[in-house]
């Protein structure tokens, strides 16, 4: 199969490719990038990447690092146009995950992936994956050995749970395809 890896930093620094031996895995992650910035480049992913079975959209928490709350309409308009562009192909909205950084308040993640999940809801072509609950403890409180020592990007146990949850989305998709 043919999958899209889309989104931020999360997505830039794995080798989806190498998880995913068997499927054609496509990195098109950005760090730093914003859902409006990923929302301006998917006219170039749709030409340099015209089909696709999977797309895996990770993004929206450079945005809530810059307290810029306003970007579910740019959210909407990228689940859009990926669905218009790739009729055949299913989405799935990855929640946001926890960080270790104070400045960054997991209660406005929690929030604003309720508001990711309702947007998936809204596409029939469009799922939401819930891996925030994957890397918190009983306590809500984030997994440290999850992350690396910045608090915000993957360690090597951070993306395997991570993929080990996306293993099984495709998996899933694979058996009913």
């Amino acid at each position: 199969m043919r999958i899209l890896f889309v989104g931020h930093s999360l997505i830039e620094f794995f080798d989806w490719q190498r998880r995913f031996p068997g499927h054609n895995a496509i990195n098109l992650g950005v760090a730093g990038e914003t859902v409006e910035g990923l929302l301006s480049r998917l006219e170039h992913i749709i030409r340099s990447h015209p089909s696709a079975d999977l797309i895996f959209l990770m993004t929206g928490l450079n945005n809530i690092a810059m307290d810029d709350f306003e970007f579910f309409g740019s959210y909407k308009k990228s689940i859009q146009k990926l669905s218009i562009a790739y009729p055949k192909a299913k989405i799935f909205v990855n929640s946001i995950l926890p960080t270790l950084i104070e400045d960054i308040d997991n209660n406005s993640i929690i929030s604003s992936n309720k508001t990711l999940k309702a947007l998936a809801g809204e596409d029939n072509n469009t799922e939401y994956i819930d891996a925030y609950a994957l890397f918190i403890d009983k306590s809500d409180a984030p997994i440290e050995k999850y992350f690396s020592p910045d608090g915000v990007h993957l360690s090597n146990k951070g993306y395997e749970i991570w993929s080990d949850a996306i293993e099984e989305v495709i998996s899933g998709y694979e058996k009913i395809k």
